[in-house]
């Protein structure tokens, strides 16, 4: 989304859509922090909908030149889901029958991943404290008529049973970078309307303070605990901090694009470069190098570098490599680097 300046008023903001981008990454716990991991994006699809990309003028720019626009065709467009679909189909290819614990907000908790995944794919995502659940269906007796029940009896939604729920066990969690400890209770369930084949393990959870209203997740293992649901779908934001690195610090949402295809390619490149700035800075922190970044007083307390350090520190070894290398033996060292470029490097 960007704001528009010339349509927007006082009182009415206005806003225009940019492209939608559909974002598969891999969670990786890099030593650059204790206990920080980061989403390192690595397959990419555009999602285009019947209405985008068929609009001769922008309203914000009116002109007497039309641009040509080539009619699109909605037939065969895909949705969200089966875009993400074909990721992860391509992912349980590659990770050669690994399991792969896939977390996803709770747009993407449809039929279309749910059902007739990938045997080594399970989904987390967040559920609908009014979703209608169900209990298995009971195996089928001898001499029974009629086709086989697809489903149990109905249960309570999550949201009545928290309500009529008298006892909550107590679990230490790791969530977003913090150790809590947060009221949760869970059970296997059948949630017929996104996943008709196999039960799914449900938590619910409770803010002991009060502030937070109950929330409830699931996820399709069921030999899972309530600790790895939670913190898995917690390290589910750091694609958002991905996202927001990347559009300060890498151009994500500043290109201009006229073409199909400088479209599909620029956005990919730069969430590819930053996984590249983060695997460079984790190879290099292996090695010894601890990362540096300049300590400011209005923030004392930091404790870990964050990606824009990451990147200075790219940019000061470069510097150093290939603007400021040692003279060669046969000349006198009059090419040392001065203390000021350090001092630019900081702040650039």
């Amino acid at each position: 989304m960007h704001h528009d300046p010339l349509l927007s008023t006082a009182h009415k903001p206005f806003f225009s859509h940019g492209h939608v981008w559909v974002v598969l990454a891999l969670w990786l716990p890099l030593p650059l922090g204790e206990g920080r991991g980061f989403a390192l994006p690595i397959l990419f699809r555009l999602y285009t909908t019947s209405k985008a990309g068929c609009q001769a003028d922008a309203p914000s720019r009116p002109g007497k030149h039309k641009r040509t626009v080539e009619p699109q065709a909605t037939a065969s467009r895909p949705t969200k889901l089966q875009l993400a679909r074909e990721m992860i189909a391509l992912l349980a290819d590659w990770a050669e029958g690994r399991s792969i614990y896939v977390v996803a907000d709770s747009a993407y908790a449809g039929r279309t991943l749910l059902e007739q995944r990938p045997d080594n794919v399970h989904m987390i995502s967040r559920l609908r404290l009014d979703a209608a659940l169900w209990t298995p269906p009971p195996p089928r007796t001898a001499g029974q008529r009629g086709r086989t029940r697809r489903r149990g009896s109905r249960l309570p939604a999550p949201g009545a049973m928290a309500a009529a729920r008298q006892h909550w066990h107590r679990l230490p969690v790791q969530l977003y970078g913090r150790s809590l400890t947060t009221q949760v209770f869970q059970f296997t369930a059948l949630w017929y309307v996104a996943l008709r084949e196999a039960p799914m393990r449900i938590v619910v959870v409770r803010d002991p303070a009060g502030r937070r209203r109950d929330e409830a997740f699931f996820c399709t293992g069921v030999a899972v605990g309530a600790a790895f649901i939670l913190e898995s779908y917690a390290r589910r934001w750091s694609l958002e901090v991905t996202f927001r690195d990347a559009k300060q610090h890498l151009g994500f949402e500043d290109a201009q694009n006229q073409t199909a295809k400088a479209v599909q390619r620029t956005a990919p490149l730069a969430l590819l470069v930053y996984g590249l700035v983060l695997l460079w800075s984790a190879g290099s922190a292996a090695e010894g190098e601890e990362p540096a970044w300049l300590r400011r007083p209005w923030d004392r307390h930091k404790a870990a570098p964050s990606f824009r350090d990451l990147l200075l520190n790219l940019r000061r070894a470069a510097w150093r490599q290939d603007v400021f290398d040692p003279p060669l033996a046969s000349r006198m060292p009059q090419n040392w680097p001065p203390a000021w470029a350090e001092a630019l490097l900081e702040t650039a």
